[in-house]
């Protein structure tokens, strides 16, 4: 079950919320979302995002996935010039 809430930060306020499925920077509204079997929640910028996590990201990496620490230098070598 997921339902959007507002983000009540004033306007002088830092406060970062990010989709945890592509990493955007949410501004105003915000979908949280239970994910997985202990009904965590979760906050995501849209239905999309919800629908790619659950579809893609916890089937293929987990909920605790981060990326190795030599990411760029795999990005560097595989790119074509």
């Amino acid at each position: 079950m997921s339902h959007w809430i507002e983000n009540d930060a004033q306007w002088y306020e830092q406060r970062m919320v990010h989709c945890a499925c592509c990493g955007r920077l949410i501004a105003k509204h915000f979908l949280v979302a239970e994910v997985g079997p202990m009904g965590e929640t979760t906050i995501f910028c849209g239905e999309a995002c919800e629908d790619l996590y659950r579809d893609y990201v916890l089937p293929e990496r987990g909920r605790d996935y981060t990326p190795p620490a030599d990411v760029w230098d795999l990005y560097e070598q595989r790119m074509v010039v």
